[in-house]
């Protein structure tokens, strides 16, 4: 037998396996897609908004806010009757002392008060995600049970999803079980004072990223 005719013959035996292990292939597959996986939908957005414990949120935040408002108005109070004690008075005062005070009275006004404004709306947005997050936290293991119950395979935000069969959607079936564990959750109190320190951290902060830059040049 030629050496040609053996080297046919082997690439015959393989092109034979080939086919073969394709056909196995090819089986799994047809039975893989026989058994269709199931998806299952859920509005989160919806567990926060519209569940007992969700529906709480806003009014404690509302609540927060007035009171660090206050709080900042009256800061924003003596600010003004410095500058204007300041501005009274100045002409009796030294210039070295004129000057320096002068510059930390337009500190306040033009960095402080703002800076502490800007990190009031950040640490309040912070308290909101955590209670949320205290929310969908608690409907994980509802969820795993419903997901169980229907033997589902696979869950999805409604946020991702274009459209679905209405029967898939287990919102309200989660709300339903969620509302009976959980009628409140706490929002973190948040003062004035905290503020001022996380400001007065992010000017440290970024005092000592400036000097770093300078010392490197």
């Amino acid at each position: 037998m030629s050496r040609k005719f053996l080297t046919l013959a082997g690439a015959a035996a393989l092109v034979a396996g080939g086919v073969a292990a394709g056909a196995l292939v090819s089986g799994a597959e047809a039975q893989q897609a026989a058994k269709a996986p199931v998806i299952l939908i859920v509005d989160q957005s919806a567990l926060v908004s519209q569940s007992d414990a969700g529906k709480t949120i806003p009014g404690q935040v509302q609540s927060i806010q007035t009171g660090v408002q206050k709080e900042f108005d009256a800061e924003a109070a003596k600010l003004k009757k410095d500058i204007e004690n300041f501005e009274k008075g100045s002409s009796l005062m030294s210039e070295e002392v004129r000057q320096k005070t002068g510059q930390e009275l337009a500190m306040r006004q033009q960095v402080q008060l703002p800076q502490q404004a800007q990190i009031m709306e950040q640490v309040l947005g912070n308290v909101v995600q955590v209670a949320q997050a205290k929310v969908l936290q608690e409907s994980q293991p509802i969820m795993k049970s419903i997901i169980d119950k229907r033997g589902a395979t696979l869950l999805l935000d409604r946020s991702a999803v274009m459209y679905a069969a209405p029967d898939s959607d287990i919102t309200q079936e989660v709300l339903a079980e969620l509302n009976k564990k959980m009628k409140t959750v706490e929002v973190q109190k948040v003062t004035l004072a905290e503020v001022k320190k996380k400001a007065a951290e992010a000017a440290a902060k970024q005092a000592a990223s400036q000097k770093d830059g300078k010392s490197k040049k």
